[in-house]
């Protein structure tokens, strides 16, 4: 019978390309991943990874192996955590999001969810920086627009709606009164608002802050979610402009790496976001 330890480790190398960065994932020495890949190696007598100074990979019969037994191993592994946690939901849950992802909006899924399980603790990382959610050891994401690669499982569970801001109020936009005016991605486009001439300027940026930022201090229109402009709105500094311009949703994803076993805690928040979602529809 296969030792679950050499399976689990076997795993990790093939997951992260690396025997090193396996090591730092499970806390032990480089020297015992080794050993325990190559006595899984030995037990099965063939070889499950070709090695060289440079990377790591798997062999045919490696990635046979590994298709076969993941899933058997993840499937052991939720059994196990559904038993040691059948009472009541405990550990940590690390959550990377976008620094554009509304702050209030992340404290209420926060706070409602550390009511409802006081003993979950949580790591958010806020940041625009390409995370690797399997060698950064994160259990889920939140992403706009663009999940990630296609390596994660992403789960569309809302949609944002968006609009048009201005810091001057403006009378019905058409695509006959503003000149030049092209939607693109929400938060990737700003036009200058001109009435009958030809002319204007335009600034992209990928980050709805910076966006909502130039839209108040220049006499643009802005294309943002509504739920970031609320609190500007309701304070007269931002104004929600009335159009006949189709503007398309950003989709929200829930984002997880492939084939990661998540704890019970992690698939009761993800299920405490789409509740939480569809309660403000």
């Amino acid at each position: 019978m296969t030792n679950i330890i050499q399976l689990q480790t076997f795993v990790d190398v093939a997951r992260l390309n690396s025997f090193t960065e396996a090591a730092e994932q499970l806390s032990i020495p480089r020297s015992t991943v080794t050993a325990r890949v190559q006595a899984l190696e030995e037990r099965l007598g063939v070889q499950l990874l070709h090695r060289t100074t440079r990377r790591v990979s798997l062999t045919l019969e490696g990635e046979r192996f590994l298709q076969q037994c993941e899933p058997a191993l993840e499937a052991l592994l939720q059994a196990e955590s559904d038993l040691l946690e059948k009472d009541e939901l405990s550990g940590n849950i690390r959550l990377s999001v976008p620094t554009d992802y509304p702050v209030e909006t992340l404290e209420a899924l926060l706070n409602s969810f550390g009511k409802l399980h006081p003993k979950v603790s949580f790591y958010v990382d806020m940041s625009d920086s390409p995370v690797d959610l399997v060698a950064d050891h994160f259990d889920l994401a939140i992403r706009a627009r663009h999940p990630g690669e296609e390596t994660l499982i992403a789960q569309r569970y809302t949609y944002d709606p968006v609009g048009l801001f201005s810091r001057k109020p403006h009378k019905l936009i058409t695509g006959d009164n503003i000149a030049s005016f092209a939607l693109r991605d929400p938060g990737g486009f700003l036009a200058e608002f001109s009435v009958g001439t030809t002319s204007t300027h335009t600034i992209e940026t990928t980050n709805f802050r910076l966006t909502k930022q130039l839209a108040l201090s220049t006499d643009c229109v802005a294309v943002l979610p509504i739920s970031l402009c609320e609190h500007e709105v309701e304070q007269g500094r931002l104004h929600h402009l009335k159009t006949t311009l189709q503007i398309s949703e950003v989709p929200l994803y829930i984002v997880t790496p492939a084939r990661k076993h998540r704890p019970k805690r992690t698939r009761a928040f993800i299920q405490h976001i789409i509740e939480c979602a569809k309660a403000h529809r």
